[in-house]
């Protein structure tokens, strides 16, 4: 029978299986976006803003504006109760 050997990935530490060019799926990743296996980059996280609506305080999901906001502008279109 011809036994099939499952390759792992060539980063030192890593014992995930070969994805391409004889790296794992993450390594491989990494190499695509930052040109390195080894670079970690965390994802930072937006700060909330208020939204633009004139007296509102909720946080802002999208666009500059809180769901509620949103909606309005996008159905009834004009923002006259922007904020400057």
């Amino acid at each position: 029978m011809n036994e099939v050997k499952e390759l792992t990935c060539i980063i030192e530490g890593c014992s995930k299986a070969v994805k391409a060019k004889g790296l794992c799926a993450m390594h491989h990743q990494r190499v695509l976006r930052h040109g390195d296996p080894q670079i970690v980059k965390t994802r930072s996280a937006k700060q909330p803003v208020d939204c633009n609506w004139i007296g509102c305080a909720r946080s802002a999901i999208s666009k500059g504006w809180c769901s509620k906001h949103y909606y309005i502008n996008r159905t009834y279109g004009g923002d006259n109760r922007k904020r400057n």
